[in-house]
Order: C-alpha cells, then sequence, then structure tokens
C-alpha cells in the first residue's frame, strides 16, 4: 500500500504467536485509533517469528482493511 501524505497516527505491533487475538486486537486499536484521529491511521502489525498461523492472518486483515500494513 503506497500513501500520499503523512499518516496521523501509526500503531506498530509486533506479533508473536497471536492467531487467537489478531481479530480482537484490529477491532479494539481500530476503534481507539478512530475515537483519537478518524480514519487517519496505519496500523502495522510485524511478524516476529511466529510459528502458528498469526503471519497468513495478518496478511488477510491487511488484504481486508487498508489501514493495515502486514510486514514480515
Amino acid at each position: 500500500r503506497q500513501k500520499s501524505a503523512m499518516t496521523a497516527l501509526s500503531i506498530v505491533v509486533p506479533c508473536f504467536n497471536e492467531q487467537e487475538c489478531l481479530a480482537e486486537l484490529h477491532r479494539r486499536l481500530g476503534a481507539a485509533a478512530r475515537s483519537a484521529v478518524g480514519e487517519d491511521f496505519e496500523l502495522v502489525l510485524v511478524n516476529d517469528g511466529s510459528s502458528d498461523r498469526s503471519w497468513p492472518m495478518m496478511r488477510a486483515l491487511a488484504d481486508a482493511d487498508p489501514r493495515v500494513v502486514a510486514v514480515d
């Protein structure tokens, strides 16, 4: 995803074997960020060597939500 302007808020989260809570993390952080800055935010999920399904789930979140960036 390429942005043309600066984002008001970037939230970076290292993820290690977080498949059980990624959807809820996305929901809660998204709600908090929207409350703080509206839609002008990004959520950067960084795969930190997970051995579960965290990485495919992070990619799926990024595919579904343009504010999510998944980094492996």
